[in-house]
């Protein structure tokens, strides 16, 4: 009785096959799907991203075959491995500490193909299953694209998919029913419930609160890489020659699409042309700042120049082992004065970009993949190299945070290094610009007041135009923006707020970078196209250091200012889509648009073409419905009845009564399949025992198909008359 009752447990305790294919295999799209999902990040290599879901296919089918043997050898050489992977892991967190992500990625990644080996049951399938879960979240991490939606539209398909026939897989168990193929299912549970949890999810998106702040104790970068030998700090941009010599002695560079000509060690104002909308990088930020990148100090009548250049003596080295960089620790550079607030930001670079390090101003600790980076006296940095795409690093900053009050109460007390550098102009040719930035600021009683009002004159009086032509001129070229052109870029207005406050003995500067970009709630991140490049003035202020003011018309005149974000994401959300929307349909639109107006201003063209185009739409709706009436009057072999049309129980119960009634009744313990069979046997009729395996598959289900229903029709007579038969026999046989 003893052993008996042991063997019993040992019975119960072992796990049951899972023998279900479907289920398997919408497992195995779920894992696929989370794969994928992290391996197209750009971290891995063609040859992992090509043996992790080849594998992952190849486990699944070897743990199917084998998911009733015990499968000794196959542990424990899944054991060794799995040691291996893990002193790999170590080895590579112990060459990345600072950004842990790619490691555990990839520890998880081999993981889950090595698990894959060994899923005999319906509980490994469903941790595979949490697994593929997991990997979507590693992928959201290591992902900066909108794209990535599509893995997750994807996932919940088949998630949905896995849990639908787990629970139907559970309930064939319990029912005592072997793993058979199902049919109705996508369309009737699968579809609907991924539509469900998507619509569900966006609002729950959209209502939800998202957190601005970061975790500032390791910031993300990419890839390591140590410098050996020493490297010039200049300013590279391999979008513009730099041939040496006077940059303005010949005609201007055109601008290149992809890279603001500020991005130089000199800016031309005579040079022209557009920038395209190419997303040239995305950034987390805690607020939208601008992202500073070069500042100019010289201006000598046809442009901006850096006065120190390639000086190296100007610029400082600094060295680290790791990817950490305490910018505060720089001896050359421009001690911070004034209010501040600290500004964590991650930048994603996305195009080949130059040696610029972009960052809000002030700099105070940066986390970059190389061994030595450079800072000029501005607080620029500069890397070794051209930025390549792909890289990722991240800044710090104590962005200056003083009042309007504050800065009016400055005075003018300027150190003499900031006059000597900051007040310079050539010797001639500003002379209406001079008295321009008298009569504007005749009022003003301070230096702010005087740069607000010069900035609100830029802004009210001179237009934002990127159309207007090269200056060929010899002239000024703030004096030919302001008395001639009148209309300009952003180095425009940005030149010309410089240069008048210069003239009123205020210490000005322009720097360059990029405005934070149009924010994408979806992703949480900014992204910057290179259209976004932008100048911006820096005037300094006694004890409060430099504070930046925008002039050009359209952007935020002090982009200083704390601007405080709201954190729930239903109006960024829909506004997000309906940008994207109109940004799809514009090719559409706008013909429509023309269209519209041909045929409203009688034009014969434009007529002919909308009558065609509404005949064609006339004779597709009228045969479109024909096609979908003919359509609904064929029969289809292959769709469904709801089980309640089709009355099954009600008629499956007046069966079961009526066998009841010629003694036939159903026990307790007694499952209605093994009830059917008894009755089959008593009343010799094996229709009733199918009738039970109908009643059973549709017991778990919303419809069946009509087969099912036309068979179970079928059977029911014959049921019934068996049934009277066998009540006839038994009160005969009284």
């Amino acid at each position: 009785m003893k052993l008996d009752l042991l063997g019993g447990l040992k019975r119960a305790q072992k796990r049951k096959p899972e023998d279900s294919v479907e289920l398997r295999a919408w497992v195995l799209a779920a894992v696929l799907v989370g794969e994928v999902a992290v391996l197209t990040s750009g971290y891995f290599g063609v040859g992992t991203g090509v043996l992790v879901p080849l594998l992952t296919i190849v486990a699944f089918a070897v743990s199917y075959n084998r998911r009733r043997e015990k499968n000794y050898v196959i542990k424990t050489m899944l054991a060794f491995f799995a040691l291996a992977l893990l002193a790999v892991f170590f080895r590579e967190v112990l060459a990345s500490l600072y950004d842990t992500r790619v490691p555990l990625a990839r520890l998880f990644l081999w993981i889950q193909v090595i698990h894959a080996f060994d899923l005999p049951a319906r509980k490994d399938v469903t941790y595979s299953l949490l697994s593929g879960l997991i990997l979507m979240a590693v992928g959201a991490v290591l992902s900066t694209s909108i794209w990535y939606g599509l893995f997750i539209v994807a996932f919940l398909f088949c998630a949905s998919g896995a849990l639908t026939h787990m629970h139907l897989s559970e309930a064939r168990e319990r029912a005592g029913l072997p793993a058979s193929r199902s049919r109705g299912l996508l369309r009737g549970i699968i579809l609907p419930g991924t539509l469900a949890v998507l619509a569900v999810g966006f609002l729950c998106f959209s209502l939800l609160p998202q957190k601005q702040g970061m975790n500032i104790t390791t910031m993300p970068t990419s890839f390591f890489q140590q410098i050996q030998a020493d490297f010039s700090g200049g300013v590279r941009n391999s979008s513009y020659e730099q041939s040496g010599g006077d940059p303005f002695a010949g005609p201007p560079q055109n601008i290149a699409p992809d890279s603001y000509h500020g991005f130089n060690p000199y800016m031309d104002l005579r040079s022209r042309g557009r920038l395209s909308d190419t997303v040239v990088m995305k950034v987390k930020s805690q607020e939208p700042t601008p992202y500073r990148g070069v500042v100019f100090d010289e201006y000598n009548g046809k442009g901006w120049e850096i006065s120190t250049g390639d000086d190296e003596g100007s610029l400082e080295t600094l060295r680290s082992d790791g990817p950490r960089y305490d910018l505060f620790s720089a001896r050359n550079t421009e001690p911070g004065q004034g209010a501040s607030r600290q500004v964590a930001q991650v930048f994603y670079v996305e195009r080949d970009s130059s040696n610029v390090i972009f960052g809000a101003f002030r700099p105070e600790t940066l986390y970059f993949p190389a061994s030595g980076i450079k800072v000029d006296p501005y607080n620029s940095l500069r890397a070794p190299y051209e930025i390549p795409e792909g890289s990722t690093y991240s800044v710090i900053s104590q962005v200056p945070n003083a009042s309007a009050n504050d800065l009016r109460a400055a005075g003018t007390a300027y150190p003499e290094p900031v006059t000597e550098r900051y007040l310079g102009l050539p010797a001639g040719g500003q002379e209406r610009t001079r008295e321009l930035a008298r009569e504007i600021t005749r009022d003003a009683t301070n230096p702010y007041d005087a740069v607000i009002a010069l900035n609100e004159h830029l802004k009210n009086n001179y237009p934002y135009d990127l159309s207007i032509p090269p200056q060929r001129e010899e002239m000024d070229a703030v004096e030919y923006f302001l008395f001639e052109e009148r209309r300009g870029y952003c180095e425009q207005f940005s030149s010309s707020l410089a240069v008048m406050a210069r003239s009123l003995g205020i210490p000005a500067r322009i720097a360059t970078g990029y405005v934070s970009g149009e924010y994408n709630p979806f992703t949480g991140l900014y992204e910057v196209k290179a259209s976004d490049a932008h100048a911006w003035v820096e005037v300094y202020f006694p004890g409060q250091g430099w504070s930046t003011f925008d002039p050009t018309p359209g952007f935020d005149s002090t982009p200083w200012e704390y601007q405080e974000q709201g954190n729930l994401q239903g109006s960024k959300a829909f506004a997000f889509v309906a940008s994207r929307a109109g940004e799809a349909l514009g090719p559409v639109i706008k013909p429509a648009g023309s269209l519209f107006w041909g045929v409203a201003s009688l034009d014969p063209a434009s007529i002919i073409v909308a009558g065609l185009l509404l005949g064609a739409t006339a004779l597709a709706a009228v045969y479109g419905r024909r096609y979908a009436a003919k359509k609904r009057r064929r029969p289809d072999p292959g769709r469904s009845v709801k089980v309640s049309d089709a009355r099954l129980y009600s008629r499956y119960g007046a069966i079961s009564t009526a066998f009841d009634k010629a003694g036939v009744t159903r026990e307790e313990h007694e499952t209605p399949e093994e009830w059917s069979r008894r009755a089959a046997e008593a009343s010799s009729e094996p229709a009733v025992a199918r009738l039970g395996e109908i009643y059973l598959y549709a017991r778990f289900r919303n419809a069946v198909p009509v087969e099912l229903v036309e068979e179970f029709a079928s059977l029911e007579p014959a049921a019934l008359k068996a049934a009277e038969q066998l009540l006839e026999e038994t009160a005969a046989a009284r």
